[in-house]
């Protein structure tokens, strides 16, 4: 299990059914859960539409410029299903998956960019975007649920970062590190507040954790935004919470 694709897989068969990836939006109450299988599902077609839609190939660098959300954890994964690397932010690459919020940015650089909806249900943009920034929408979900093209391998670059970069296989490691760091075991669920005001900002650990820590550790990961102290605390108790990651 040396790459996050047979990892994601791995999860599938054993517990394909259990959460994932949870997103509470705690100021409007939006919650989004994915199961193991659902996430595989958004990681392959993801990352047929990168191979095919937007002929990226194995080694491409995506910037990703995504809050902490279940969106988020979905195109990491669909990155490093097709072999790509993931560069934090927005950033020049062989191509920038951003928000509808952050495209005006987007388009005054010169990668090719693509947008992508926070919508709890993942539904088409209704923002307008600017000219050279599309819809990732309909392309992704014109794609289907198996990945058709080569496996990641360990050794691909997955997480491209200002100190520094990781493979796949190094990637497992420091989630598995962190892991231990935060306290969680198998079967634990853990809570990852967003304190950062924008992604270029993110540390590593918040990037691991989305994705990496939950499949390491066959656990659960709940990313939250917006809640008071008195909410997070409640909140916690809703969603039993095992294990705290607090970043900024």
């Amino acid at each position: 299990m040396a790459d996050i694709w047979s990892a994601l897989e791995k999860r599938v068969r054993t517990a394909g059914g259990t959460p994932l990836v949870t997103y509470v939006d705690a100021t409007t109450s939006e919650r989004t859960e994915l199961s193991a299988t659902s996430l595989a599902n958004a990681a392959a077609k993801i990352a047929n539409a990168l191979r095919d839609e937007y002929d990226l190939e194995a080694g491409s660098r995506i910037s990703i410029d995504l809050p902490l959300h279940w969106q988020r954890s979905a195109w990491c994964a669909g990155a490093w299903t097709a072999g790509c690397s993931v560069r934090p932010g927005l950033d020049e690459a062989d191509l920038v998956v951003t928000s509808a919020a952050h495209a005006q940015r987007a388009a005054t650089l010169s990668s090719p960019a693509v947008a992508v909806s926070l919508h709890p249900f993942g539904l088409p943009l209704t923002d307008a975007l600017p000219v050279g920034i599309t819809d990732a929408t309909l392309a992704v979900r014109q794609q289907p649920d198996a990945y058709l093209f080569e496996r990641p391998q360990a050794g691909d670059l997955a997480l491209v970062l200002d100190s520094g970069s990781l493979t796949q296989a190094q990637l497992l490691d420091a989630a598995s590190a962190l892991a231990d760091q935060c306290g969680l075991v198998d079967g634990g669920r853990l809570l990852v507040l967003d304190t950062a005001s924008d992604t270029t900002s993110d540390d590593v650990d918040r990037w691991l954790a989305g994705l990496a820590v939950p499949l390491v550790r066959d656990a659960a990961v709940v990313l939250v935004t917006g809640p008071s102290v008195e909410a997070l605390t409640s909140l916690a108790a809703t969603e039993r919470i095992t294990a705290t990651l607090s970043a900024g």
